[in-house]
């Protein structure tokens, strides 16, 4: 049998291992917070997508003078699952009734839930993710109102 010799490590390498792990771990943690960040953000644009479907939906079976109301409490309902109400705190929600625009004659409801994600956070930001999440997130949907 033949005796392998043993590695024989150099006295300035010492630690070289434990430096590198901590470079790859701080890197690993840094993509995994990302990953969670952007996840929760894409969560939330799909909350706020649900909600603007829901006014539409409320607006569209409601009668016209009683368009916006229901709208605006329908969007409330589903914004409180994420602990927000139209028009407080980053959300700011508009119901505006114009002609329609297609010209087939008719009133429509313009509904924009807008969110100021740089202002108020779903998520603890980093420096490292300025560039890669938006100022603010908008969701619109013009839905056609009863006369």
């Amino acid at each position: 049998m033949i005796a392998r010799p043993s590695p024989v490590r150099r006295s300035d390498e010492r630690g070289v291992a434990m430096v590198e792990m901590a470079i790859v771990v701080s890197l690993l943690a840094v993509l995994l917070f990302g990953i969670i960040t952007v996840g929760v953000t894409l969560g939330f644009r799909q909350s706020m997508t649900q909600a603007t479907d829901d006014a539409a939906r409320a607006a569209a079976v409601a009668p016209r003078d009683l368009a916006v109301e229901r709208a605006e409490a329908a969007a409330n309902r589903t914004a409180s699952a994420w602990g927000e109400r139209c028009n407080e705190g980053g959300l700011a929600c508009s119901f505006v009734i114009d002609p329609c625009p297609d010209g087939a004659g008719g009133e429509c409801m313009v509904i924009e839930l807008r969110y100021d994600l740089k202002g108020h956070p779903r998520v603890p930001s980093a420096s490292l993710l300025d560039g890669v999440l938006p100022d603010t997130m908008t969701t619109r949907a013009v839905v056609e109102v009863s006369t």
